[in-house]
């Protein structure tokens, strides 16, 4: 009966140990691991992808990775934002890692979607919103109306509290005129108004829209009434009446 009761206790003994062991097992590799990677995967060459406007050299100087850096300790969010704020037309960065010692930055370019206008010139914003640069040359679409605050390249604009919604609609706006493939068709947005947006269009029409909404629903009532006027009819077109209904009034 004691034999077999000492036999027990040294089976959990083992059995207790032999979870200890595995433990101290698994630490051991991981710290293995861990180590090779600091040591082993290194960046020694980087390669840049997507690039239009900026050289590859200017986008690995933006990303602050030097050669020799740790491929697995690099942040790469941090990358990716300090690329974003250095090169201001890089709209997003995806940052891939190809072993052993290669670092991939794919950058999506952004081009200038319209220009917030003061004086002779004005900053140039792309459509999330994001300012570019300022610049004396005028923009095809010019916004009257909204002003930055404390303005600088590669920052979302910033306005004071009482204008946000009226920024938060010009964003959205300027959106859905891409997705629509209709940005190049607009002239002219007019914030000036609380509670409306004016926008010029095709050079024959003034549109008034709500401050905020559908406006790819808008966007695509506006051009269906557009499309049944004759080509030589112009003036403005009211988006604000209930259920978006179109009103057009000839100038």
């Amino acid at each position: 009966m004691s034999a077999a009761r000492n036999k027990r206790r040294r089976y959990k003994k083992r059995g207790r140990f032999g979870f200890l062991y595995k433990v101290l097992s698994v630490i051991a590799i991981a710290a293995a691991v861990f180590m090779g990677a600091t040591v082993f995967f290194r960046v020694e060459r980087v390669e840049v992808t997507g690039n239009v406007r900026y050289d590859a050299a200017q986008v690995e100087q933006a990303s602050g990775v030097t050669h020799g850096d740790n491929l697995f300790r690099l942040n790469k969010y941090d990358t990716a934002a300090r690329i974003r704020r250095t090169l201001p037309y890089v709209e997003s960065v995806n940052i891939r890692r190809r072993l052993p010692d290669t670092l991939i930055l794919n950058v999506n370019e952004c081009v200038a979607a319209a220009q917030l206008t003061s004086g002779e010139g004005g900053w140039l914003i792309s459509t999330s919103g994001k300012l570019l640069d300022w610049s004396d040359v005028p923009h095809a679409l010019r916004v009257d109306g909204i002003a930055p605050v404390l303005p600088e390249p590669g920052v979302i604009m910033t306005v004071k509290a009482q204008y946000q919604a009226r920024a938060d609609g010009l964003v959205a706006l300027l959106q859905a005129l891409e997705e629509n493939e209709m940005l190049s068709r607009a002239t002219r947005v007019d914030l000036s108004s609380v509670t409306a947006i004016r926008m010029e269009i095709d050079g024959r029409f003034t549109v008034k829209l709500p401050v905020s909404g559908d406006f790819s629903y808008l966007l695509a009532a506006m051009d269906k009434a557009i499309q049944s006027l004759e080509p030589f009819e112009h003036g403005s077109l009211d988006l604000t009446v209930k259920d978006y209904t179109v009103v057009f009034s000839p100038a």
